[in-house]
């Protein structure tokens, strides 16, 4: 801490110096009103006489002072007292922007480019924001990956609504010829049930048939939907043959009228010949859609 100086100037040394001289006078003075008064008249007393004419003469001198002040100072020249703050004093005078300014980031001298730059600690607060903890990391990818998988299921619901309209469109147009529309809702019904499941068993069907139709028009039939539903997803050669001849047990038997083997049926898939009504339709790469819209338009033509 830093000892206070005070500086005391002559327009204050003066000034006591004459009220102190004018005193003395003003005392002396007062001795001899009183004496005179005295003598005058005896009924106050003396004591009281001094004291009264002392006091009003310090009251006049009073009166003046200020005015005996300010003349000296004219004179002589006032000068102001400077106190010498200690530290604490110069912290509290500081005003509040010179230290705002003092406490922002120095910029970065040219010549010292290497050096470490003094930097204000709220300003490292905001530079250093702090990285999310794993626990958000992994509600931030919980939602992403609920999100992901909720637009996956509408896209495969989709599909599989798109692909079983193909499929029934695709049976009408085949049994269309074949069949009146209570047989084809009947065997459609059927179909839906295996396209939901490969494992889906069928009740036989004695259709009335307005073709005589045979089996390899219900076995290319079934293998076109199996092809286009995947048979590596079930919809195997065998479970056709099983298939078909679950549903058409009437197509499904030999010349001697003996029921066909479901081995020979789900080997026999393609056999086909030129009186078929259904043909064998191969699907084309990636693509489930049938071709009969491509022999409507030849017809057409």
């Amino acid at each position: 801490m830093y000892s206070k100086k005070v500086c005391i100037s002559t327009s204050t040394v003066l000034p006591a110096a004459f009220f102190a001289a004018i005193s003395a006078v003003a005392l002396v003075v007062s001795f001899m009103a009183a004496s005179y008064l005295y003598a005058r008249s005896t009924l106050i007393p003396y004591s009281v006489l001094l004291a009264l004419s002392f006091i009003l003469l310090e009251l006049m001198i009073v009166v003046y002072f200020s005015l005996l002040s300010e003349f000296c100072s004219s004179i002589f020249g006032k000068k102001k007292d400077i106190p010498v703050l200690d530290q604490v004093d110069i912290v509290q005078a500081v005003p509040a922007q010179l230290i705002d300014v003092q406490a922002s980031p120095v910029p970065p001298d040219p010549d010292n480019m290497g050096q470490t730059q003094p930097v204000n600690e709220e300003q490292t607060e905001e530079l250093q924001a702090p990285d999310p903890t794993s626990e958000e990391r992994a509600i931030s990818t919980g939602h992403e990956s609920a999100s992901t998988d909720v637009t996956v299921q509408k896209k495969r619901e989709k599909f599989a609504q798109d692909r079983k309209e193909i499929m029934q469109e695709y049976i009408y147009y085949s049994l269309g010829p074949l069949l009146d529309e209570q047989d084809i809702l009947a065997v459609w019904l059927e179909y839906e049930g295996w396209i939901s499941s490969s494992t889906y068993q069928p009740k036989p069907r004695l259709c009335k048939w307005k073709e005589k139709v045979t089996s390899r028009d219900v076995r290319h039939l079934t293998w076109n939907i199996a092809k286009r539903m995947g048979m590596e997803n079930g919809y195997s050669s065998e479970t056709c043959g099983r298939f078909v001849k679950a549903l058409f047990p009437d197509l499904c038997v030999k010349r001697d009228g003996s029921p066909c083997t479901d081995s020979y049926l789900s080997q026999n898939l393609l056999e086909e010949k030129p009186n078929d009504f259904i043909k064998i339709d191969k699907p084309e790469p990636h693509s489930i859609a049938f071709h009969f819209r491509n022999m409507e338009m030849k017809q057409a033509v």
